[in-house]
């Protein structure tokens, strides 16, 4: 497998950070990627070995406020800004793979923008996979942050403040969260535009969503205590369409990164197969 990285300047000259994993071939299709609230796409690598393994490359992006993307750690312009993040890198996606067929995959706040994707823009694409979407936070954001987050949004939209994620939810492993600590791509921080976009966005899927117009996949841990658990299920049995509800009993947050992880490689390899 070839890992490289390279970066594309956006409409206001700054610079996106990619990482794509291509296998040898033959390979058999795409996967594009995008991470949850406060990591990068680094943290996907022994995703994309795996995958790479059985003929799948993976593109993914660090989107704005994250990883080697240039700009302020935990803040987008808006929402929007997200989606033609999102657009880009399935256009490199198709190009990569001219034929074959490309999946989109968001975990946590990235499972919240793949959603939106999805019933926003209606993508012609082979699925969709939300791994632990935020929804809904798993837990009640403080008061007075959510008022500090809305006043910021009107008058200092680019402030940040902690995102209050407890980080011992993230996996059962006690390394994964040590490396997760120590990573100096990681941050908290999160401006009134991203937080509170992405609980609204997520109240949008509740109110808005209903045909899933490609085969969708969503998968949660049963005890996430950052994204919430039942408002998952709750989304995915009011969709119609080709749609996948899947738990993890006894999950954290990270599913790609329990103890079990292999397992849930191969329920999504599976899955894939199914759907190309």
């Amino acid at each position: 497998m070839t890992h490289s990285s390279f970066t594309r300047t956006d409409s206001k000259n700054r610079k996106i950070f990619y990482q794509k994993w291509i296998p040898e071939p033959p390979w058999s299709g795409m996967i594009a990627l995008v991470h949850g609230l406060g990591e990068h796409s680094g943290r996907y690598g022994h995703m994309a070995e795996y995958f790479g393994r059985h003929g799948l490359g993976i593109v993914a992006v660090d989107t704005y406020g994250h990883g080697q993307t240039e700009g302020k750690h935990g803040h987008a312009d808006s929402m929007e800004s997200y989606m033609d993040q999102i657009s880009d890198l399935l256009k490199i996606a198709k190009d990569e793979a001219p034929g074959k067929p490309v999946f989109l995959y968001g975990h946590s706040m990235g499972g919240n923008l793949v959603l939106n994707y999805l019933f926003r823009h209606k993508p012609v694409i082979s699925g969709v996979i939300a791994s632990a979407p935020a929804v809904r936070p798993g837990f009640s954001p403080s008061k007075l942050l959510l008022a500090i987050g809305r006043i910021g949004r009107m008058i200092a939209p680019s402030l940040t403040q902690p995102n209050s994620l407890d980080l011992n939810n993230l996996s059962h492993d006690a390394e994964v969260i040590e490396k997760y600590k120590s990573d100096p791509l990681v941050h908290n921080q999160v401006s009134g535009v991203v937080g509170l976009g992405i609980i609204e966005w997520g109240e949008w899927l509740l109110a808005n969503a209903h045909q899933a117009t490609v085969p969708l996949l969503i998968m949660h841990g049963s005890e996430d205590q950052l994204t919430h658990y039942e408002t998952s299920k709750e989304f995915a049995s009011q969709l119609s369409g080709d749609v996948t509800f899947k738990t993890w009993e006894g999950f954290y947050h990270e599913i790609h990164n329990e103890p079990e992880k292999q397992q849930v490689f191969d329920y999504t390899l599976d899955w894939i197969r199914e759907h190309s």
